[in-house]
């Protein structure tokens, strides 16, 4: 997910939010860059505990969630369970 993505969603930069569908509780990454530092690593957006962005350090362990858009047109069937798993078409 983009930092952009977030922000439409309800994420806001160093603004607590946990009201909106994407806060989870948990610290994750976006795929957005905030700024390159000068000792050579990146410093990304990311989602904090809190559910407001932020940015830190790619020299840190937090997970990412996987994102796909789709079309408005797009058909979805299923619950996305294993017995009965989400169909795209």
């Amino acid at each position: 997910i983009t930092a952009d993505e977030m922000s439409i969603a309800g994420g806001v930069y160093t603004t607590n939010n946990t009201s909106y569908y994407l806060y989870n509780g948990e610290y994750y990454w976006t795929m957005s860059p905030y700024r390159a530092v000068s000792d050579g690593y990146a410093l990304v957006f990311l989602v904090n505990s809190s559910g407001g962005l932020s940015n830190y350090g790619v020299n840190s362990p937090w997970g990412v969630r996987p994102v796909i858009n789709l079309s408005a047109d797009v058909k979805v069937t299923g619950s996305g369970t294993s017995s009965d798993p989400f169909v795209v078409s």
